[in-house]
């Protein structure tokens, strides 16, 4: 057949094969990652031998799969988050790296292996799966829990660490080819590289984003992350650097705005398609055969694997202030082998760190703990019960009274922000206000109120309104973005008083959080109590 027509043929057998094990694991509640490895190892060369693997190009469209992996993950990550939880997320994450890795490693070089392929492998087996055990955590009400966020933490350590990961391979591959000089070229490129990504993320929230928010099309969006996500692949490739690293920046550049969940949404179809294509030709690689040839990897691999892992990730939680027992429970839902491991295991693969035999028995193992792991996590929040670290650390705080509200300050001045400036001064409080729009301000000034035309994201403006001696702050502008900077310099100017903040989206609700407000509400939420509410009255009227 032709290279093209066989292209064509793997792409359609491997979608249908996607379809097809999506829907079962929907159906069963299990992993679709799962479902397309197990689907890859039926229709792949140790089985049916439908895919014709050794076709380069259906490498390449696999290899695509794993860059809008990478992409995705870039941005998902909150760098406010980051700070305020990053120092214990850092020691625990590397502490569950090393602590799995070593011993791995160690182990692998006591089988034979040199140790360029012992420590490759012993990386790959301390990645885990963040998407598998997120949206368990997700199911079971605790992914906010203190004990769950140090889980999804690690996770989150590790997702950035396949980066340098992947990095570190044609290094290491090629420790004897290398000069000095070379080793020295390729670190300097490095920081070059990444301090470029600061530069470019701010220019991009600066003038690109505000340009389509002026275009409003969706369309010219996705044009333009594809175009980012493919030239930072290019550039890196270019450097020298891993095609891998270019698409985390580009994700990087992407992340932490307004346009962040849109951008995601609209790259969705590309990253599942490509994904679906990535995991089943993984899959495809499995030589069941060989498997039955060598029933020590079940008997010894399994627990093996799930022993280390849980003891290295119940260390690095511990040390990350839970207890012991907390510690090692939670650290069991931890203990698969992910799939980000494969992004490592093909590069090793491709420059002959890896051999076959080893690729096929770790895709054994991720197959199987991978399976195990929703079992694994509920066994263990059963076993933990009421324990207080399973109790969500995002829930709203109750109302309590800290002070007499004495001078108050309201950024946004709209029908909701009038209508609670008016009840803080029946008090008898002093209201300030900050607006944008000097036609919302005017009406305030001939009324005898104290209003600053200005916008509140800077900070002469909030010095303006005197934000430093106000024990009252109320936040109500229309764009979460502007709101979550305006909360993060106010709690910086005022460490006092007390903030309230609305915000468009209930997602970023936590984000006000974290930069400092007290109380938080959301449109979403209220207009969904309020459509409930009206549903329960017809429900229960004769005439509905």
């Amino acid at each position: 057949m032709d290279p093209l027509e066989i292209l064509a043929l793997n792409l359609i057998v491997i979608l249908a094969a996607g379809f097809v094990s999506g829907a079962i694991c929907r159906y069963l509640h299990v992993s679709t990652i799962v479902g397309y490895l197990i689907a890859g190892a039926i229709i792949g060369n140790g089985a049916l031998q439908i895919l014709h693997t050794e076709n380069h190009d259906l490498k390449h469209l696999a290899e695509m799969g794993a860059l809008f992996l990478l992409f995705s993950i870039g941005t998902e990550v909150s760098w406010e988050e980051m700070r305020h939880v990053g120092p214990w997320i850092l020691v625990a994450g590397f502490v569950q790296m090393c602590a799995v890795a070593v011993p791995v490693s160690f182990l692998f070089i006591l089988l034979g292996l040199p140790w360029q392929g012992a420590s490759l492998l012993g990386a790959s087996v301390a990645l885990s799966s963040t998407v598998l055990v997120f949206r368990a955590l997700h199911e079971l009400n605790v992914a906010s829990s203190p004990a769950g966020v140090r889980s999804v933490g690690i996770l989150l350590f590790q997702d950035m660490a396949i980066v340098p990961l992947m990095l570190a391979v044609p290094l290491i591959a090629a420790t004897e080819n290398y000069s000095p000089l070379e080793f020295v070229r390729l670190g300097i490129v490095t920081i070059l590289f990444l301090t470029t990504i600061p530069v470019l993320a701010f220019v991009t929230h600066r003038f690109a984003l505000p340009l389509f928010s002026l275009l409003r099309s969706r369309e010219l969006l996705l044009l333009f992350a594809l175009a980012l996500l493919g030239s930072g692949c290019f550039v890196a490739h270019i450097l020298g650097l891993p095609a891998a690293f270019g698409a985390f920046g580009a994700g990087l550049i992407l992340g932490g705005n307004r346009f962040t969940q849109q951008v995601d949404a609209l790259t969705l179809p590309f990253r599942e398609s490509f994904a679906a294509v990535f995991f089943i030709s993984l899959g495809a690689l499995l030589d069941i055969e060989a498997l039955l040839h060598d029933p020590l990897l079940v008997l010894i691999g399994f627990p093996l694997v799930v022993l280390v892992k849980t003891l290295g990730a119940g260390l690095a939680i511990r040390a990350s202030g839970m207890s012991w027992r907390v510690a090692l429970w939670m650290g069991l839902g931890v203990s698969q082998v992910g799939e980000m491991s494969f992004l490592l295991l093909s590069e090793g693969l491709t420059r002959n760190l890896v051999q076959e035999s080893h690729y096929n028995q770790m895709l054994v193992l991720a197959i199987g703990t991978m399976i195990l792991t929703p079992g694994f996590i509920r066994w263990g929040i059963r076993k933990l019960g009421n324990d207080p670290s399973l109790h969500t650390s995002k829930e709203e705080k109750a109302i309590e009274a800290r002070e007499t509200i004495r001078e108050a300050v309201i950024i946004g001045v709209g029908p909701v922000a009038r209508q609670v400036a008016s009840r803080i001064e029946i008090s008898g409080a002093e209201v300030r206000f900050i607006d944008l729009n000097s036609v919302n301000t005017y009406p305030l000034i001939q009324a005898g109120f104290r209003a600053v035309t200005g916008d509140a994201t800077k900070r002469k403006t909030l010095e303006e309104a005197e934000i430093a001696h106000a024990n009252l702050v109320l936040v109500a502008v229309p764009d979460d973005e502007a709101s979550v900077q305006i909360v993060k310099s106010i709690r910086a100017m005022n460490r006092r008083c007390t903030i309230l903040a609305r915000c468009r989206y209930q997602r970023n609700r936590e984000r006000l959080h974290l930069v400092g407000a007290d109380y938080v509400t959301d449109e979403e939420s209220q207009t969904a109590l309020m459509l409930i509410g009206m549903i329960e009255k017809l429900s229960e009227s004769d005439a509905f």
